[in-house]
């Protein structure tokens, strides 16, 4: 059949439904149902072209991870690997240091305090840590802490972001390092703590 042979239709929009007018109600039905299989047909094809371009580039070494993205992700695991050479806790540990009978006793104590803001942890290989500098020797909340803590986190400054302001130096405190300034000076680290707090929530 030429193109001049082929079946004319005219289609038009009625409010809510399509009128399509030329055709019988067998050839529309057909045509939904040849539209549909090529979709599917489509998508296959997209999935192994993909598939097959993947496979070429990994075997021609070819990186496919922007160079600026892999260093980014380079950098940030390298500070989180410095973190985590710094003190930290785990449950069992910090159950130790508490000298709690069970580890329940100690996740519902870190339970408490994190809801009060009073300390945060991060998640690492599936396991809790809670870095060691927002304790005191009793193993107890800092006090002079707790309103850095609270005005951090109720901005949204959460887990790594949280560990890394308070124990990097910051040109908010002339370089100075929040957790360790804030034992003689903690109104100046709190001021510091709130203009970060509004920034980050800028």
């Amino acid at each position: 059949m030429s193109v001049a042979d082929s079946p004319t239709y005219e289609v038009q929009e009625r409010g809510d439904h399509l009128e399509v007018r030329g055709v019988s109600r067998r050839e529309v039905l057909e045509a939904l149902r040849l539209h549909a299989e090529v979709q599917v047909v489509r998508a296959a094809r997209v999935a192994e072209v993909r598939d097959n371009l993947v496979q070429t580039l990994m075997a021609k070494n070819v990186s496919l991870i922007p160079p600026a993205s892999l260093a980014q992700a380079q950098r940030l695991a390298a500070h989180r690997d410095a973190l985590l050479a710094t003190p930290a806790y785990t449950h069992e540990s910090l159950q130790q240091v508490r000298g709690d009978a069970r580890e329940s006793s100690t996740r519902t104590w870190l339970s408490r305090r994190k809801d009060a803001r009073e300390l945060f942890t991060v998640k690492h290989d599936g396991r809790t840590i809670i870095p060691a500098f927002q304790l005191d020797a009793n193993a107890e909340p800092r006090p002079e802490l707790q309103p850095v803590l609270q005005t951090l986190i109720d901005a949204g400054v959460q887990s790594w972001a949280l560990w890394t302001w308070l124990t990097a130096p910051t040109s908010l405190l002339s370089g100075e390092i929040p957790e360790q300034l804030v034992r003689s000076n903690p109104q100046r680290v709190l001021r510091a703590a709130q203009r970060f707090a509004a920034a980050n929530a800028a």
